[in-house]
């Protein structure tokens, strides 16, 4: 019997098309959330790269952090001389929810995925979930539910909310970010469609510096 080169049984996992057709990758996204979350994340962060692109940011000056880095954005780009670093995050399916007045109101997790330790600006160092004041420059958050079709709310990381969780020290609470960020449609003035506006009203508050 001959065997099949090691390029090629690793191809059979790492082509989609040698696995699964169309219709059955939409039958497991429809059935199996934990999937479908872990895919919409992804290509949301794609079409936010797009997004860039149309607002006159080349692929060249974009990056986006491996999958398994222990980072602190999900994508940075290059406007100018500045580099700013943004995460995305969505909405929580089951948060969505229609108001009397029929505007809409949902939460965001705003998190890391794992605990680890981070120490704090005023020395204390805590294990948390919770992502640290600054260590993004803006979050960044689908409206595709709303919307049916991909356009972006963006905010400052400064002016996220904080945690109120009582696990942690009063004087902690300052510097780490609530874990779940509300939003509405339409926006209110917490949020704004205007990515570059924002950035340009910030300064030389946010941002690093590049040559």
């Amino acid at each position: 019997m001959d065997l099949p080169s090691l390029e090629k049984v690793l191809s059979n996992i790492k082509d989609p098309h040698r696995w699964a057709d169309s219709e059955t990758i939409l039958r497991v996204l429809e059935e199996t959330p934990s999937v479908r979350g872990m895919v919409y994340g992804n290509f949301a962060e794609a079409m936010f790269a797009d997004a860039l692109v149309a607002m006159g940011v080349p692929v060249k000056d974009q990056q986006r952090d491996d999958d398994h880095a222990k980072t602190k954005s999900d994508r940075t780009f290059r406007r100018v001389d500045r580099a700013y670093t943004v995460q995305l995050k969505s909405m929580q399916t089951n948060s969505i929810a229609q108001l009397d007045d029929d505007t809409f109101a949902a939460k965001i997790q705003c998190d890391a995925s794992d605990k680890r330790p981070i120490k704090l600006p005023n020395g204390h160092t805590v294990d948390t979930t919770c992502y640290q004041t600054g260590e993004f420059d803006v979050l960044a958050v689908p409206l595709q539910p709303f919307l049916g079709e991909w356009s972006y709310a963006f905010r400052l990381n400064e002016t996220l909310p904080r945690t109120k969780s009582t696990k942690y020290a009063p004087e902690d609470r300052e510097y780490l970010l609530a874990t779940l960020v509300p939003i509405v449609w339409p926006l209110d003035d917490a949020w704004t469609t205007d990515l570059f506006g924002l950035l340009d009203a910030a300064g030389e508050s946010i941002g690093i510096v590049v040559e």
